[in-house]
This record gives C-alpha cells, sequence and structure tokens, in this order.
C-alpha cells in the first residue's frame, strides 16, 4: 500500500512540483497551503510523513510542527522541513520544534526522495 506524504507550502508551483515527483515515485499526496490548512486535513487522512516549507502566511512551518508535536496522535509523524531560509538559527529552530531534517531549497529531487524513503523504512 502506497505511503502518504503531505506537503504544505504557500506556493502553488512548489506544491505540484513536489506532488509530481513524490506521485512518480509511487507515493500518495495530500496537499496544503499552509499550518492551518494541514491540521484539518490530517484528521481526514492517514499520513506518514510531512514535508513542511517554514514562511507561510496564517501559520508558519514552526507553529505547525509545534501544534503537531503536541496532538499525541501525530506526534510520531516524521517532518521534513524544507525551506529557503539556510541560517543555523533557522534551523536549529526547527529541529528545536520538532523536525525530523531540515533541508534547504532548491534541493536536488534525489536528495529529497532518499530523505523520504530514510524515514518511511524504505
Amino acid at each position: 500500500m502506497p505511503k502518504n506524504i503531505m506537503i504544505i507550502d504557500d506556493s502553488f508551483t512548489t506544491r505540484k512540483m513536489l506532488s509530481f515527483l513524490l506521485n512518480g515515485e509511487g507515493f500518495n499526496v495530500i496537499l496544503a497551503e499552509n499550518g492551518i490548512d494541514a491540521l484539518e486535513k490530517l484528521s481526514f487522512s492517514d499520513i506518514d510523513i510531512i514535508i513542511t516549507d517554514l514562511n507561510m502566511p496564517q501559520m508558519d512551518g514552526l507553529e505547525f510542527i509545534n501544534s503537531l508535536k503536541k496532538n499525541p496522535d501525530y506526534k510520531d509523524i516524521p517532518v521534513i522541513m524544507l525551506t529557503t531560509e539556510s541560517n543555523d538559527s533557522d534551523k536549529q529552530k526547527g529541529f528545536e520544534a520538532g523536525a525530523s531534517s531540515y533541508l534547504i531549497k532548491p534541493v536536488p529531487q534525489d536528495v529529497l526522495i532518499k530523505e523520504v524513503k530514510k524515514f518511511l523504512g524504505k
């Protein structure tokens, strides 16, 4: 059975590009525009891993991860932060919030796929 990946990014282009890439690898993809949208969709989907941007309107990636990790039903879902923010303080904040991995855009496709598969045990 295919694994379910949630992609959270306010950029339509980024969501579509990642969705195309991950669908091509055999994953089911659920798309969300921001953290609030993602939290709503989590209650309707069985998500195996999440890829989230950092900077988004309404609820950014850090706020999303903090909310996710406080919920016992979702706290064990691995989260890959995929962002253009490359400074050490942003990385540290991401890991402190509970991100499992922190990748900088643009990330090579093979690196992203390898990272996703690592957390899914594939």
